[in-house]
């Protein structure tokens, strides 16, 4: 896997689409950067619950700008996945921009991110998925890894 970004909790408070302050993680992927409400984290490392990512922009003062994505525990339990779906990466009428991404997935060590919230660590690295680009990686299905035996019972 190839690190791609950090996360970072540097105590910023930005401003909500309805004018209230929030405090964010902020998620650096590629230069770009996105935000994870701290309410949002604390439901996802206590009880697994899922997180809005969401697109950071800056005008006098940082903002969220509408939700990029979601992160949320990985099937083993040991990191937290991020998912980024949004539609920044499309001109109006629908042609992609170059230099952007549509779909991808990223990960970050369950460890890292705790130690990030609680102040021990100033970052955690954050890593893409291994996949193909554009598309979330294929997950396993009865019909990839199971195969139907026939068995006769002879007499």
């Amino acid at each position: 896997m190839e690190n791609v970004g950090y996360i970072l909790m540097d105590r910023a408070r930005v401003l909500d689409g309805e004018g209230g302050e929030e405090e964010v993680l902020s998620l650096n992927v590629r230069g770009i950067r996105f935000g994870i409400r701290t309410s949002d984290m604390d439901g996802l490392l206590a009880g697994g619950a899922t997180a809005r990512v969401e697109r950071l922009r800056r005008n006098w003062r940082y903002y969220l700008d509408g939700v990029e994505g979601v992160a949320e525990l990985s099937r083993s339990g040991k990191a937290v996945n991020i998912e980024l779906s949004g539609s920044r990466g499309l001109e109006p009428s629908g042609v992609r921009k170059p230099g952007f991404f549509t779909s991808e997935r990223y990960t970050v060590s369950l460890r890292a991110l705790r130690a990030v919230f609680s102040g021990e660590s100033r970052y955690a690295m954050v890593a893409e998925v291994p996949g193909e680009r554009g598309r979330p990686a294929p997950r396993r299905t009865q019909a990839t890894y199971q195969l139907r035996i026939p068995v006769t019972a002879t007499s």
